[in-house]
């Protein structure tokens, strides 16, 4: 049973880190930007995001919605993909199970970050 609580938490956390991932694309594809080089930054600044910043959606609460050097503010719109696709992970587990739960969840978390990488793309072609 803790076996499988703590198998699930790593789950939801995975669902989030996989939401942070599909926020890096969904901002650098539509401008032609390679999701390797260079490492995340402040866009206002230039300063290389650290640990905690990368932390999904903790890192937003910690620096206060705010680079940590610049005070620049950083889009809520992060932490909400990566808190959407956290949730689905945990939905999709609490509802089936782990085994099934852990398929359903990532292709929950799939669809999701497909999802968001297409808005952003026909956001940024819109102006």
């Amino acid at each position: 049973m803790v076996l499988a609580a703590l198998v699930g938490a790593y789950l939801v956390l995975v669902g989030t880190l996989f939401g942070s991932f599909f926020n890096l694309a969904a901002d650098r594809l539509p401008r032609g930007e390679s999701l390797v080089a260079p490492r995340s930054h402040c866009r206002s600044c230039g300063r290389v995001l650290n640990f905690v910043d990368l932390v999904p959606v903790l890192g937003y609460v910690v620096r206060g919605g705010r680079c940590a050097t610049c005070g620049a503010t950083i889009g809520a719109t992060a932490p909400i993909v990566e808190a959407t696709c956290g949730l689905a992970m945990a939905l999709a587990l609490v509802t089936m199970g782990l085994w099934p739960g852990a398929v359903a969840g990532l292709g929950a978390v799939a669809v999701l970050g497909a999802g968001f990488t297409t808005l952003a793309f026909r956001r940024y072609r819109s102006g």
